[in-house]
């Protein structure tokens, strides 16, 4: 009996490891301040998760990596007394060439420039991000790819409302990346007007836009602009009209069906404890089964 005692209390303190253990390849590392995000930035992490407001004294720029920064309901700015912009660049946050960034749960706010750009190759995903009170605009889609799965935009820009601008800037080589604008989610601004605005210069010649099957909000070609509508199919924002530049992507019907699919929400916390809790489980059962067995054999000796 003591070694079937013996056997129960180490696999009760084995379960109690596994659950309370938080190590695992999705854990994030937490960040307070400019520098400990740097550091993030620099090193091997895929996951970033803010535990403070951080003020910026210079712009994030992340290439060749894939990287998640969650935010946690804090706040990304620039500290306006102390700020060195990257040669032109006064964004925030730049994901360049063959980064994929994804923004979750935090604000951006009070940019020089744009809160966010996706530059000539580079993709960001938004996914709970606010964007407020940017002098150029909040979202730049500069020959990169940004995918909206839920972006709110207060007012930006510092004459008229500047949301989502859809451009090719002068230092993108004219053969280089197209941009490329895709709704996965939804889309709200307090503002109306130049929500989604399309930059006119010799570079941009043609642009993208797509959506997913399941996105609630979809943008869509409409003649020379694009519009944004509803589930209910209706117009919610516009853009402004160009000429001689070509929009691909599905094109706006008032009279098409509305047909959505709404994904199921994964509310699991991402942290080690999901993993370990299923293994946990698994040691549960198998040990139990294996006491069973093992206290019948006891018994019948």
């Amino acid at each position: 009996m003591k070694t079937i005692q013996k056997t129960i209390l180490f696999l009760l303190l084995l379960l109690l490891a596994l659950i309370l253990n938080p190590t695992s390849s999705n854990a994030a590392t937490q960040v307070s301040d400019e520098e400990t995000l740097l550091q993030a930035l620099e090193g091997e992490e895929t996951s970033i998760e803010l535990t403070e407001n951080i003020e910026l004294t210079k712009p994030l720029q992340i290439s060749a990596k894939t990287i998640t920064i969650n935010g946690n309901g804090h706040t990304i700015s620039p500290k306006t007394d102390n700020w060195s912009p990257a040669g032109n660049n006064s964004s925030l946050i730049t994901a360049g060439a063959d980064a994929k960034l994804t923004l979750s749960n935090i604000q951006l706010t009070n940019s020089f420039k744009y809160g966010v750009q996706s530059y000539n190759g580079g993709y960001v995903i938004l996914d709970g991000v606010t964007i407020s009170n940017c002098k150029f605009g909040g979202v730049l889609v500069n020959a990169g790819t940004v995918e909206i799965k839920n972006l709110t935009l207060n007012k930006n820009g510092s004459d008229s409302n500047n949301g989502i601008e859809i451009a090719k800037g002068l230092s993108v080589n004219t053969g280089d990346n197209e941009p490329t604008l895709i709704m996965n989610g939804t889309l709200s601004s307090t503002e109306t007007k130049n929500v989604i605005y399309i930059a006119i210069n010799d570079k941009l010649s043609s642009f993208q836009v797509k959506n997913t099957e399941t996105t609630l909000n979809k943008i869509l070609a409409s003649g020379n602009k694009i519009v944004v509508t509803d589930q209910n199919n209706n117009v919610i924002f516009e853009s402004n009209e160009v000429e001689d530049i070509s929009i691909e992507g599905e094109s706006y019907s008032p009279n098409d069906p509305v047909n959505v699919t709404l994904p199921e929400k994964d509310i699991t916390p991402k942290t080690g404890i999901k993993n370990n809790v299923g293994l946990a489980i698994f040691f549960i059962v198998s040990s139990s089964i294996g006491i069973i067995v093992l206290n019948k054999k006891i018994l019948s000796k």
